[in-house]
């Protein structure tokens, strides 16, 4: 099988790089565009709302004061605000959090929040709002059973085909948020049972496995911790599982190698695969991931650019410029 390219034009990205020089045109018609293709509408909001643009919140608040009804930019305030929410409190568990840090995630969520839902009034049929939502309810939800509501609010407009949506729902069914073990992988092998050979969402195998890598680095028995750092990704039912996703993605690569979220899918088996110290398998999915570090990697350390060029090298791929 011929390797795809590492990564194709990307407009996505394009408008994030002109949105963080201050134009907000390209965002603003790369939203428009997708609306009605849940995958490329979540993933642009994804792109556009990371914290590298957050310096034109201010920006595109004042916009939003002249044009108050129009959707996608209040769909972009709305998500720009809950990254600034999730900013604020840091990425420590919540035992670790300060007052100041809840108390700065409390004040922007509820502008997240705001901006929001009026979005789902003004487009009802819309996924993306409550893609944003789940987060919102994720990191501060207003009763009990809000994480799971907004997920099936995204599910009743079709929102569940989208890879970011389908990783944040896994995700918040970790023990850590508001789930257990248990429901995080069987929604994974659920989701991934009958998928497409080539799909991207196979990469729920690797993340989930990470989840539980993360869960048990980060457990009180000293022991435990040590088992994993040395062990988790080379015990047996774990490389089995992993393998057997890795090749069910890699059999038909190349039919989803445009799709938006192949490098990031690739990204989650190659860091587990360069983990693990399988570097014939971490370049067979690193030389697919792109240019840019996705995830897992900010996962393990604050510059993640520099763990993804790292992992590259090992695996004997050419240095990229960093960004």
């Amino acid at each position: 099988m011929s390797a795809a390219p590492a990564w194709h034009p990307d407009p996505y990205r394009n408008a994030r790089i002109a949105l963080q020089q201050g134009d907000t045109a390209p965002a603003l018609h790369l939203l428009g565009a997708a609306r009605g293709d849940a995958e490329a509408r979540i993933h642009a909001l994804d792109t556009l709302s990371r914290s590298s643009a957050l310096h034109r919140l201010p920006q595109l608040e004042a916009q939003l004061a002249t044009e108050p009804s129009n959707a996608d930019l209040l769909l972009l305030v709305g998500a720009l605000q809950q990254q600034a929410a999730w900013d604020a409190r840091g990425a420590a568990y919540i035992s670790h959090t300060s007052a100041d840090q809840i108390n700065g995630l409390m004040r922007h969520m509820v502008r997240a929040r705001t901006s929001l839902r009026r979005v789902t009034e003004l487009l009802p049929d819309d996924p993306a709002p409550w893609y944003e939502l789940m987060g919102c309810a994720m990191a501060a939800q207003d009763y009990h059973n809000e994480p799971h509501d907004m997920w099936n609010e995204l599910v009743r407009r079709g929102g569940d085909v989208s890879y970011a949506a389908t990783r944040l729902r896994m995700t918040t069914l970790t023990a850590k948020w508001h789930g257990s073990r248990e429901e995080c992988f069987a929604f994974a092998r659920e989701r991934t049972r009958n998928l497409t050979p080539g799909h991207p969402l196979y990469a729920l195998i690797p993340l989930v496995h990470i989840e539980e890598y993360v869960s048990q680095r980060s457990d009180d028995k000293v022991l435990t911790r040590v088992r994993a750092v040395f062990r988790y990704f080379s015990r047996r039912p774990v490389r089995e599982e992993i393998e057997a996703a890795s090749d069910a993605l890699m059999a038909a690569a190349d039919t989803f190698a445009t799709h938006t979220a192949s490098p990031a899918a690739h990204q989650a088996f190659g860091y587990v695969f360069d983990d693990r110290g399988d570097l014939k398998r971490a370049r067979r999915h690193l030389e697919r991931s792109g240019d840019e570090a996705i995830w897992p990697w900010l996962y393990f350390g604050d510059d993640d650019w520099d763990l993804f060029d790292k992992a590259r090298m090992r695996a004997d791929l050419p240095r990229l410029p960093r960004p």
